[in-house]
């Protein structure tokens, strides 16, 4: 090892110019929302000496030992905050990560609150300031509040070489899951040094929005349900204004799909997404029991997840 002198002016690199503001503009110009990453800490930053991992660790330090140094590292992160929150226009998401000491929980706070000040709509995430984002971990029941399960799709979250990526099956599924019980789902790719994706990326990513396009209905704004499953196959999410139920079965279900813990409004229709043909259904003793329409059951290698449209009663 030895020691190098970092500095914070992207001016000074090979690329010279505004990396915040390429990838802002290049992301609008696809119309996609804007998220920011953020670390509370920084390893190389002198001020940040209370941190195990920074490279001027000083198990001393504290306010009271060096009130200077310690207002500084208070002042750094605010004032980067400031400049990505004013410099780059409506930032969507503001992913920040790891924490401060204890003793700086007040600052943190006031922190993000200037951060609110700046972007009324903005989502933070509240890792560092006191909520929960369970990371390389799906929680096996709701969690209360909002929260988000962060999993890299590989072994790490940037880019390695040769990495061993989930199957794009496990992305699917596990977004349902962790959608039916209410959370967000992050699940992390990098680009390789030359800016571009992976294939096996692309692919799992090209695999899901696929789905999506068909099934988001099923997705996006949407909240638990009373139920999160039943059995092993069946998982559940419900619209907004509580009007419908989406039961998505993560394989085909066969000749029929039977629901014990639902009961559909009498004489509602029920469909499945993706397919404007009604399906007929039953309500039985055992449950609701719905036919499927045959001309829709998958080929061979295509038993993917299909979600239903159900008005309850």
């Amino acid at each position: 090892y030895e020691p190098v002198e970092h500095s914070y002016s992207i001016a000074n690199s090979p690329y010279k110019k505004d990396i915040v503001r390429a990838v802002v503009e290049a992301a609008r110009r696809k119309g996609l929302g804007v998220g920011l990453y953020f670390s509370h800490i920084d390893w190389h930053d002198p001020a940040f000496a209370w941190d195990p991992f920074n490279e001027h660790y000083d198990p001393g330090f504290t306010e009271q030992s060096d009130p200077g140094r310690w207002h500084t590292f208070i002042a750094h992160e605010r004032e980067q905050l400031q400049e990505l929150m004013t410099q780059y226009g409506p930032i969507d998401y503001l992913d920040l990560d790891i924490g401060w000491p204890q003793a700086a929980a007040q600052d943190i706070a006031g922190v993000a609150k200037m951060v609110r000040k700046l972007q009324p709509n903005v989502i933070m995430r509240d890792r560092g300031i006191g909520a929960y984002t369970p990371e390389r971990e799906i929680p096996g029941k709701p969690i209360p509040g909002l929260w988000k399960v962060i999993y890299p799709c590989g072994e790490a979250f940037s880019y390695l070489p040769n990495d061993r990526y989930k199957p794009k099956e496990w992305v699917l599924q596990s977004l349902i899951d962790i959608t039916a019980k209410g959370g967000n789902f992050e699940v992390g790719f990098g680009p390789m040094p030359n800016g571009t994706w992976p294939q096996e990326t692309v692919e799992r990513l090209e695999f899901v929005g696929d789905w999506l396009r068909v099934n988001g209905e099923a997705i996006y704004a949407t909240r638990p349900w009373t139920t999160v499953r039943e059995g092993d196959q069946i998982r559940f999410t419900r619209s907004k204004d509580g009007k419908y139920v989406y039961a998505i079965s993560l394989k085909w279900p066969g000749d029929s799909l039977t629901i014990r813990s639902l009961h559909a409004a009498p004489g509602s229709p029920i469909a499945m997404l993706g397919s404007n043909q009604p399906l007929k259904w039953r309500q039985t003793s055992t449950g609701l029991v719905i036919e499927m329409d045959q001309n829709a059951a998958p080929g061979a290698g295509a038993d993917l997840p299909r979600a239903f449209k159900i008005q309850v009663g």
